[in-house]
């Protein structure tokens, strides 16, 4: 029996989670990457001794389908865990708290008495509700995707627990707005305290785990897909350098650039290929020293800033508090814009951006300006897809719909919940919808 020919268009986790997938069971895929690297957002470089995460920043002990690859890859030993403390930003001070110790909101100052026993009666009751619901299929948390975050977090935990913990969370992540997100996917990152995730990291960057992932794969880098046509019972998948003939098809990147190959996708498909997406910059700044104690702001891994103090910027990350292997002598900073500061920014000039980075970090870190070595600017035009009220019903119809008929398979980030995770347990699902 001739053996089936399944193409993934994309070499971001989700494809290439997806290839990975189908190769264990037997059919041999081939990769089409329109870019000169694999990885997506997962992407990690290096530069005078600094190691730079340039989108994806981190991982999860709760993240199962990575946490298994990471072990397959053989990188356990240098899967490890960041620093817990976290510091918010309030009355123009910066809160720290410890993610693993929930009293430390109160005496931290975030929180006051009130705000801290709304939050703890809060999660606990969310935490009964959803402990067993999957932290990485977002469409399993439809009962609770029917208001917005900002309507649900107000009423359920209050206004100021909403400006100063809920809202800086969503944009320090996911640079969204909580008045334009669905309360399903706060709820969903609420959980992973419940299940106390701890964040982690790999030695050498997180873009050690698609690279290592790629291969064990046919990959064709620098081949940028046109369009998928279907003829009688076949694919014809037309490229920048050939064309392939598939008996399926794993189309596995962001939404618009699947609306413009996918030209018959049905009326579910088009719903989801047009889930509209957040932007941000990711700056990273390298120092020649270490920060002064002054600052204080030692083993904090991450800052956020709540819209209500920030300019453009929703957090900063201190890296030598992800491993000290970010940064060989002196400091590196890795600073993310709001989403709605990488929209209005995302075409402006390189200097632009560091000056007016520098002058709100100031705040923070006073010098910081003297001391950079270099900086380097990462834009992302799809940083995330927005979810919005309605994605989680939008993913569960299509998921229903599949058959073995179908021809095309969608798979990527806006099937799922919006961070690595999500990604490859969309490529995973979509891989399992394809047999040999």
């Amino acid at each position: 029996m001739k053996s089936k020919q399944v193409i993934v268009i994309g070499a971001g986790i989700a494809g290439l989670v997806a290839a990975y997938q189908l190769k264990k069971q037997g059919i041999t895929p081939v990769v089409l990457e329109a870019s000169n690297r694999v990885g997506g957002r997962m992407i990690s470089s290096s530069s005078k001794g600094y190691l730079m995460d340039e989108g994806a920043q981190f991982l999860s002990s709760e993240y199962s389908i990575l946490s298994k690859l990471i072990e397959e890859m053989e990188l356990m030993q240098d899967y490890v865990e960041t620093s817990c403390l976290v510091g918010v930003v309030r009355k123009g001070k910066v809160k720290k708290f410890r993610y693993d110790r929930p009293f430390s909101l109160l005496t931290g100052g975030l929180l006051n008495t009130k705000e801290w026993m709304s939050f703890i009666l809060g999660s606990l009751k969310l935490w009964k509700n959803t402990r067993k619901l999957p932290l990485n299929n977002y469409s399993a948390w439809i009962e609770y995707d029917n208001e917005s975050t900002e309507e649900w977090s107000n009423q359920y935990f209050g206004k100021s627990l909403t400006e100063y913990f809920i809202e800086p969370l969503l944009e320090a992540f996911f640079f969204q707005r909580p008045d334009e997100t669905s309360k399903a996917l706060a709820m969903a990152i609420n959980a992973f305290g419940a299940h106390k995730a701890k964040t982690m990291t790999l030695k050498g960057g997180v873009g050690k785990l698609p690279e290592l992932i790629a291969k064990n794969l046919d990959v064709r880098l620098n081949t940028s897909v046109n369009d998928i046509s279907l003829t009688g019972n076949q694919l014809l998948i037309n490229t920048s350098t050939e064309n392939f003939k598939a008996d399926n098809v794993i189309l596995a990147t962001p939404a618009p650039i699947s609306k413009k190959i996918h030209t018959f996708s049905n009326t579910l498909e088009n719903e989801l290929l047009s889930t509209s997406y957040s932007s941000t910059i990711n700056i990273t700044i390298a120092l020649k020293d270490k920060l002064s104690p002054k600052v204080n702001l030692s083993e904090v891994y991450g800052v956020w800033i709540p819209r209500k103090e920030r300019n453009v910027i929703s957090a900063f990350t201190i890296e030598t508090a992800k491993h000290g292997d970010r940064a060989k002598s002196g400091e590196l900073l890795h600073v993310m814009l709001s989403g709605e500061a990488g929209d209005i920014m995302i075409k402006q000039k390189k200097e632009e951006i560091i000056k007016m980075i520098l002058s709100e970090l100031e705040q923070y870190i006073p010098s910081v300006t003297k001391s950079v070595a270099f900086t380097k600017v990462f834009r992302w035009k799809y940083a995330e897809p927005k979810s919005q009220i309605g994605r989680c019903k939008r993913i569960d119809n299509y998921r229903k719909s599949i058959s073995q008929d179908d021809k095309v398979i969608l798979a990527g980030d806006y099937l799922g919940m919006p961070f690595t995770e999500g990604a490859a347990e969309t490529g995973l699902w979509a891989a399992q919808n394809i047999k040999a």
